[in-house]
């Protein structure tokens, strides 16, 4: 693939790796922002599939990537367990992508 070749990751792992990023940062925020997300609206939703949400993405890449037992409160233990999953970007020695800029 294009991808290996260039030391590029695929979008859809890089999408993954920063919302599960993200996800760690969000919950480790001490703003009003826990509070939202696990706010539940009143009323009935519309007929039809529910949209995909934010909540829903990081649900399942969680499922996905095996980090039902992983922390996200503690900051150096979330980034070592997406590192240990290979969810973040790390290209290669030698390649165009690892040269800095």
């Amino acid at each position: 693939m294009l991808h290996t070749r260039l030391g590029v990751t695929e979008v859809s792992a890089a999408l993954r790796s920063r919302r599960l990023s993200w996800y760690g940062h969000v919950k480790r925020a001490s703003s009003c922002i826990n509070i939202v997300m696990d706010m539940e609206i009143p009323g009935h939703r519309q007929r039809g599939r529910p949209r995909k949400t934010w909540a829903d993405c990081v649900k399942t890449d969680i499922k996905n990537c095996n980090l039902a037992g992983a922390k996200p409160l503690d900051r150096n233990d979330w980034r070592a367990v997406l590192r240990h999953c290979h969810l973040l970007p790390t290209p290669e020695a030698g390649t165009p992508a690892a040269v800095e800029k």
